[in-house]
């Protein structure tokens, strides 16, 4: 899987120290429906939520993908304050193909920005800018017609990522290209979550293969596990917040039977892995031991419930 699933999963429990009063932001469906339908992963990151918990600082440092770091650094040298001005970041990744032979990455970010500062900012300082489908493209992090740049979208929405996934994604808002409305089954499980959860994932059976195999490595090495994850379709990353916090995961088989051999290789794979991490890792080892797995029909689940101290415990660990 991409950094971003793994970002997805760690930021599930660092968000879990959230009062419960906060409710959940969502992906505005303007810029839901700009997305391509290749999109293989969305995910979506409510700030506000994040900056509530008493562990911001901590969180930021781990949890944030590190090209939003980069694009962090550069509106902060504009006049942009990160810690309040931002409400939520969202991200969206195409796999590589034939046709296209390197994964995009983009990433949408709403909050109080100054388009016309940043133009002047650019002019003053002579730095080259480019046009697309009529959007200004600004460049930072390296520049030039591979490096990234942003372009706004409106006064209050920002879109980042290496060239080529900005002009995928403007060609997408304009219809030049196919929307998330031709991908069935990544939009049915955004539906699922989308203002409902301060941070999900929906992943297809691409990055769902990814995913388990790196989150829930000792389930992946079992012989049987190639051929259930050949029949993957698809699989969602959520929180849900109670008097403790719930952590969820589920994974959509195309039949019963491979959710249920699925639901027995997850089982078994974190038996083993919590008991390998009870000795360097105890408060992972913990919560993988108390995690929960069962299946219905062609879907499984997963649940991974923890308390603060070992939330608090978990984020600290290099």
């Amino acid at each position: 899987m991409s950094a971003r699933g793994v970002l997805a999963l760690a930021l599930l429990v660092g968000l879990g120290l959230a009062p419960l009063s906060v409710r959940a932001g969502s992906l505005r469906a303007d810029v839901l429906y700009s997305l391509p339908a290749e999109s293989g992963e969305v995910g979506f990151l409510d700030l506000q939520a994040v900056r509530s918990s008493p562990h911001y600082e901590l969180l930021k440092q781990r949890l944030i993908p590190a090209r939003f770091a980069q694009f962090e650094r550069f509106v902060v040298s504009l006049g942009v304050n990160v810690d309040y001005d931002l409400d939520w970041l969202a991200w969206s990744l195409v796999p590589s193909s034939p046709e296209q032979p390197m994964e995009l990455f983009l990433g949408i970010v709403q909050g109080q920005f100054s388009p016309e500062r940043v133009q002047k900012f650019f002019e003053s300082q002579k730095m080259p800018t480019s046009e697309y489908n009529g959007v200004t493209l600004f460049p930072f992090g390296g520049g030039g017609g591979t490096g990234l740049c942003f372009a706004f979208l409106d006064s209050s929405t920002a879109a980042f990522g290496f060239q080529r996934a900005l002009e995928v994604f403007l060609d997408t808002r304009i219809g030049a290209r196919d929307n998330l409305l031709r991908n069935e089954g990544l939009l049915s499980r955004i539906s699922e979550v989308n203002g409902r959860a301060p941070v999900w994932v929906a992943l297809d059976e691409h990055y769902t293969r990814l995913a388990v195999r790196q989150l829930l490595p000792e389930a992946a090495l079992f012989p049987e596990f190639a051929e259930v994850a050949d029949r993957f379709l698809g699989s969602l990353l959520q929180i849900e917040v109670a008097r403790d916090v719930n952590l969820n995961f589920q994974a959509w088989c195309r039949t019963p039977d491979d959710a249920q051999v699925f639901s027995i290789l997850l089982q078994t794979g974190l038996a083993a892995q919590s008991w390998r991490e009870q000795q360097g890792n105890p408060a992972l080892g913990q919560v993988l031991a108390g995690a929960v797995v069962r299946s219905s029909g062609e879907r499984l689940e997963l649940e991974l419930v923890a308390d603060g101290e070992t939330l608090q415990a978990l984020l600290k660990l290099r």
